[in-house]
């Protein structure tokens, strides 16, 4: 059975689903935490379908994370989200979950699923600029943001870890332009 089928067949198992991301979260993160959300219940009206971490101020427009304090976990399932490493994963604890899912682009650090789907082909791009002209909504990175830092003076192959302040992650210079 291909991946695709084996999650499916996961999350039509579970009737309590919670949808994790990275701390610190960021516009692929959000979008895909809710976008997955919207999925679900779309196909499964009847489900409880959580997004959750701590809120995300700048980029309240994809939608208001929830608290699942007094819900109970233990038969649920937890899907995991752009995020390589344990120590990252915001807002739940992996122990209070029944099955963990982890779906993910980045390179692998730390295997924590179940079922894992690491896809590290996809690649993202972006340009270092000038503090003024950072946008990270067009992939435009300040040349003083941790991972810019990181990546100056490095070449095309390299993997380096970026220290930032919502912890360390790996990234792999695939070209530079």
């Amino acid at each position: 059975m291909n991946i695709y089928k084996q999650i499916f067949k996961v999350i039509k198992k579970y009737d309590t689903i919670v949808i994790a991301r990275h701390i610190g979260a960021d516009p692929d993160a959000l979008g895909s935490q809710f976008a997955l959300k919207e999925i679900i219940l779309k196909t499964f009206p009847n489900k409880k379908v959580y997004a959750v971490g701590n809120p995300a101020s700048r980029f309240k427009f994809f939608g208001n994370n929830e608290k699942i304090d007094n819900i109970d976990t233990t038969k649920g399932l937890l899907i995991v989200l752009d995020t390589p490493d344990i120590k990252r994963i915001d807002g739940v604890s992996l122990n209070n979950f029944e099955y963990v899912i982890k779906i993910d682009h980045h390179p692998f650090i730390d295997k924590y699923g179940n079922i894992e789907y690491i896809d590290d082909n996809e690649t993202e791009e972006y340009s270092i600029v000038g503090t003024n002209e950072a946008d990270p909504f067009e992939n435009k990175i300040s040349n003083e943001s941790p991972i810019a830092k990181a990546i100056l003076g490095k070449k095309a192959g390299e993997t380096l870890s970026v220290e930032s302040p919502n912890g360390s992650y790996n990234v792999k210079i695939v070209s530079i332009k």
